[in-house]
């Protein structure tokens, strides 16, 4: 029987394929009609009730809301002495965002330009905010998992966090600062990174 371990290693080997799939792809005029019609269909959904609802949902995945999460999350760890859980997710945490920074500078993709809501500075691909809050709170559901015994809590917690996740990364098609291939993208690496430095974590936890 397949372990556990393995069956995260196959996974983050393929989430990687799939993003290079996307790499590779992203610039073919076929994917690049599919970008433009996503975003064009989007934009058509627009409303001065919802756009409101949307810019709030974006910010929470933002460094405005998620540090504070984190410091948060670190207090905790450290008083009851998890200082190898809170040592995952910081590097979760900081990895993510230098690792999105260095991609970004690599791939140097504009951002849309014709329809953004909000402004937005930096590069496009991988898509800062999918990246970084799926690794963030993927990471932060993890610890859920390994502290409590309740199917209906585990259960719970990833419906949600699951559904906070995709509407981060739809609200950022919705304000027109990236494309749908961005923000896949920066879902991949998101969630390989945060299993990554989970494996990491936990072989250095088997070696103490």
């Amino acid at each position: 029987m397949v372990n556990r371990t393995t069956k995260y290693s196959l996974f983050i080997v393929s989430l990687l394929a799939f993003f290079l799939l996307i790499l590779f792809t992203f610039n073919t005029p076929w994917v690049k009609q599919l970008d433009f019609n996503v975003l064009h269909t989007i934009e058509g959904w627009r409303t001065d009730t919802l756009t409101p609802i949307i810019i709030f949902i974006t910010t929470v995945g933002s460094w405005h809301v998620t540090a504070p999460i984190w410091f948060a999350i670190i207090v905790f760890l450290l008083y009851k002495r998890k200082g190898l859980l809170a040592l995952y997710i910081t590097l979760v945490f900081w990895g993510v965002r230098a690792l999105n920074w260095g991609l970004k500078e690599i791939f140097a993709r504009p951002r849309p330009d014709w329809s953004q809501v909000v402004p937005a500075s930096h590069y496009s691909f991988p898509s800062g905010h999918a990246m970084n809050s799926m690794a963030f709170y993927s990471g932060v559901l993890l610890l859920i998992w390994m502290y409590t015994r309740s199917r209906a809590v585990k259960t719970a917690a990833a419906c949600v966090i699951a559904i906070v996740i995709l509407l981060i990364g739809f609200s950022r098609l919705y304000l027109g600062v990236h494309f749908l291939t961005d923000i896949l993208a920066g879902y991949c690496l998101g969630l390989a990174w945060s299993l990554g430095v989970y494996l990491f974590s936990k072989r250095l936890y088997n070696q103490k």
